[in-house]
């Protein structure tokens, strides 16, 4: 569910991907000092969003530093290190730790068990420092595994358990920003959920897996999928972007489509998608 809000990188000008690359370096080298390659594991597209969204809204003070990549270590790259960056990389690490999590309970990986009693450890403190937003995580989280077991197929609900919990997670600070930023947060949880449900339809059905689209198979979601990013753009729209206006509209507008075209592109379109689903009834 986690890893679609990213760029369409061959859509951003030079100077954009790098301005990109930097708040990704920036994201992993705060989590790997909390929790060394355990935390690089953590690493999200998302949250790296989500640091650019907060470093423009409030002109975060940066500070423009070389980093050695582990993952390539004579790699010098540059990275950026903010306070909206270590705040993005503790909701990471809390996201991490439950999507590790349901992934055990799902698919009994021994890797997400073990990934999500590592990552247990350093809950407590991230939760004592966010307590606002680790409670809605946790009781959202909580509610969906509900809904899960439960077999829910009203996908309206599921959908806005998970608005709820990124809008939670967009609000950094309780302030004039926090009304459009749990709107755009909200919105785009919800398209983030039905776009996943989209996605991982026939794998769901095919090893036996909730999805909430099960009901409603041979509907087109693209409509609403557009109704809900619409409502994510219009709640950005309302926020005095300072800078990486770009970057954001490109990843807002193109990027978070991508695992959806595609999908399709691999099914030879919607109407292809909707017969290989009825192949399922």
């Amino acid at each position: 569910m986690f890893g679609t809000i990213r760029a369409n990188r061959k859509a951003l000008s030079a100077e954009e991907r790098k301005r990109y690359d930097a708040a990704y370096c920036g994201l992993c080298r705060a989590l790997s000092r909390t929790a060394g390659a355990l935390g690089r594991s953590c690493l999200s597209y998302d949250m790296a969003f989500l640091s650019l969204l907060l470093s423009s809204l409030y002109n975060s003070p940066e500070q423009q530093e070389t980093c050695t990549c582990a993952a390539r270590p004579l790699l010098r790259r540059p990275c950026v290190v903010s306070e909206n960056l270590s705040y993005s990389a503790d909701m990471n690490m809390a996201l991490a730790y439950y999507q590790a999590l349901d992934d055990w309970n799902d698919d009994r990986k021994r890797g997400a068990k073990r990934k999500s009693e590592a990552l247990a450890k350093y809950l407590p403190a991230i939760s004592e420092k966010w307590p606002r937003q680790c409670r809605v995580i946790s009781e959202r989280l909580t509610a969906l595994g509900e809904m899960e077991r439960a077999n829910e197929l009203n996908p309206d609900i599921p959908i806005n358990c998970f608005g709820e919990l990124l809008g939670a997670v967009f609000i950094w600070r309780e302030d004039e920003y926090a009304a459009p930023l749990n709107a755009m947060g909200a919105a785009l949880g919800r398209f983030i959920y039905l776009l996943d449900a989209c996605n991982d339809l026939l794998a769901d059905i095919k090893k036996q897996r909730y999805n909430p689209l099960v009901a409603e198979m041979n509907r087109d979601f693209t409509p609403l999928l557009t109704m809900m990013m619409a409502e994510c753009t219009a709640a950005f729209d309302r926020l005095p972007v300072h800078r990486d206006g770009g970057i954001l509209r490109n990843v807002l507008y193109s990027g978070v489509w991508q695992s959806y075209r595609k999908k399709n592109t691999k099914a030879g379109g919607v109407a292809r998608w909707k017969t290989r689903i009825r192949y399922w009834e």
